[in-house]
């Protein structure tokens, strides 16, 4: 009996199967499933640093834009400075040549600025322009110049017509005749080189009808809205600080 079971073994191992180890490939729904769980996984570890990149460039950009904007302010806080020391330093020459040098006609280094107060010249320089007066050394025929007769303290501005010598005979472009005095190159105050119309009736209207009063006054009220504009247009939480 043993050896026919051993015999049946035999040849049942003789025929049995033989079996294979076989890696079944992945479907295609399996593999499209980890590819795609794959790029989220790659999208997910590269998210944070496309986003710290962004922002670092929004903050740099930020950056250059608060450099711009200091830049512009300094420069135009300095420029604002250099305008009013400039404008000190004027009115401190004129000052000094009107009531230290007793000149009749304060100059800024041979520059001087007049209001016209009559229309002698009417047709040339009008009444209420203001004229820029500079010093010459030399005089000719059709120039127009500013000067101070003998005795008097109010300057006159009239045209050369004719030069004879030393004197010089001016006349007013709208007057029928000549002045009736020759005028010396001592009392000439220098040429008209400039011309501004109707500005010195507003200098006349700050000096004769205290109208610096009313440019005070609108100037504070200027200010006082540019403070207030900026105030309001702050943040809640500059304006608690």
């Amino acid at each position: 009996m043993d050896e026919n079971k051993k015999h049946d073994n035999a040849v049942g191992d003789e025929f049995a199967p033989e079996v294979i180890d076989v890696e079944l490939a992945p479907t295609d729904a399996e593999q499209v499933v980890a590819e795609t769980h794959g790029a989220d996984m790659s999208d997910g570890k590269g998210a944070p640093a496309a986003s710290e990149e962004t922002a670092g460039s929004v903050s740099s950009s930020e950056q250059k834009k608060k450099r711009t904007k200091k830049i512009v302010g300094w420069a135009f806080t300095g420029l604002g400075i250099a305008v009013v020391a400039f404008l000190l330093f004027v009115v401190s020459v004129l000052a000094v040549d009107r009531f230290v040098n007793r000149s009749p006609v304060p100059s800024f280094f041979g520059i001087s600025t007049l209001v016209v107060a009559t229309g002698s010249m009417s047709g040339t320089i009008e009444e209420g322009d203001l004229i820029i007066v500079k010093n010459s050394d030399e005089y000719k025929i059709g120039d127009i110049v500013t000067f101070l007769g003998q005795g008097d303290d109010v300057p006159t501005t009239h045209r050369i017509i004719r030069i004879d010598g030393d004197k010089f005979f001016t006349k007013g472009d709208a007057n029928n005749a000549e002045d009736p005095r020759a005028v010396l190159k001592e009392d000439m105050v220098g040429k008209v080189v400039g011309r501004v119309p109707y500005v010195g009736l507003f200098f006349r209207w700050l000096t004769e009808e205290l109208g610096w009063l009313y440019l005070v006054a609108g100037l504070a009220v200027v200010a006082s809205g540019i403070v207030l504009l900026k105030y309001f247009s702050q943040p809640k939480s500059k304006k608690e600080k």
